[in-house]
């Protein structure tokens, strides 16, 4: 029989313990105490509805309470500026909202007030399509129809968006870049007021998430999706790519922490994040509110996080839009 040493021993409980960062997180007795996410956006939102859907079923297994702090302001960026420099324990996490948190931080990164590299990326949760929308009465039935249009008519179509500079802003200069054609953007403050340009016909079309395109069925008419693959919120709308046009653009529902987030707490919120998107009723909610839910573990976040980054940082450099 073999004995072993105190410090031996000791060696042993911690590589059981740190063999996976959920059991050494636990072990630990994190977590204590109610968990904050930040939300830098106002209540009633995609973003808000998305963290408090994953919440509802993320404390089920965490067995504590968390809450969704709202600290809406400048677009997101004051919530994310602020959130960084929290401390890292694990009892105030943030979700991200690419490409919101991304556009920003390269167009303005003097201004910003964080970096992009200061975020602990945990998890993805859901990753929600744009989608390209004209008014149901619209004379463009296709998006082939709007593509003949606008070649033949440059500058003609009015695309709202909600504000320069935005994620709807870049991808309608992605969707000009990979059709060839061109349309005069009209910013608008907020979704909403979009919305409503769009439907009076003060403009002909906008972008916007698939949420848009779940609840105004009937009122809007989608033409594509800038996704890989169809939604099976919206089976029946082909994508760009389906079409013949290199366009993918899609916004992420990005668990993250501040900096220096111990490993073993990233480790136990990415466990929690992928138990959460495979429990039927989440998955049912999520599309509910037109949201399809998918796991990312850190790793593949990260990745994703850097292709977009990626082509954001081509969009900005062709267009000359920093600041």
């Amino acid at each position: 029989m073999v004995r072993l040493g105190r410090s031996a021993l000791a060696a042993a409980a911690a590589a059981i313990v740190t063999a996976s960062g959920a059991t050494s997180a636990a072990a630990a007795g994190y977590p204590e105490r109610t968990i904050e996410f930040i939300v830098p956006f106002n209540p009633g939102g995609g973003a808000d509805a998305s963290q408090r859907t994953f919440n509802q079923y993320a404390e089920k297994i965490v067995g504590k309470s968390l809450v969704v702090v709202n600290k809406a302001g400048a677009g997101g960026t004051k919530g994310w500026a602020e959130f960084v420099h929290m401390k890292p324990d694990g009892y105030t996490l943030a979700i991200l909202t690419p490409p919101f948190n991304i556009i920003p931080a390269l167009v303005r990164p003097k201004q910003t007030g964080y970096t992009l590299d200061q975020f602990t990326n945990i998890c993805t949760y859901a990753v929600v399509p744009d989608v390209l929308l004209v008014r149901e009465d619209s004379p463009y039935k296709t998006l082939a129809d709007l593509v003949k249009f606008a070649k033949a008519n440059p500058d003609k179509i009015k695309a709202a968006n909600t504000g320069a500079l935005g994620a709807d802003f870049m991808t309608t200069l992605l969707i000009e870049k990979g059709t060839g054609v061109q349309f005069t953007q009209i910013p608008f403050t907020g979704g909403s007021k979009a919305l409503q340009g769009t439907l009076s016909g003060t403009t002909d079309a906008m972008v916007a998430s698939t949420l848009f395109a779940v609840a105004q069925k009937g009122k809007l008419r989608t033409l594509a999706i800038a996704s890989p693959i169809r939604s099976p919120e919206i089976p029946d709308v082909p994508t760009f790519k389906e079409l013949g046009y290199n366009v993918v653009s899609e916004r992420y529902r990005v668990l993250a922490g501040p900096p220096g987030l111990p490993k073993d707490i990233v480790n136990y919120w990415s466990g929690v994040c992928e138990k959460v998107t495979k429990v039927p009723e989440f998955q049912a909610a999520m599309h509910k509110i037109g949201q399809p839910p998918a796991f990312r573990n850190p790793v593949a976040t990260t990745t994703a996080l850097n292709e977009m980054r990626g082509f954001m940082q081509e969009l900005v450099d062709k267009y000359h839009l920093a600041k």
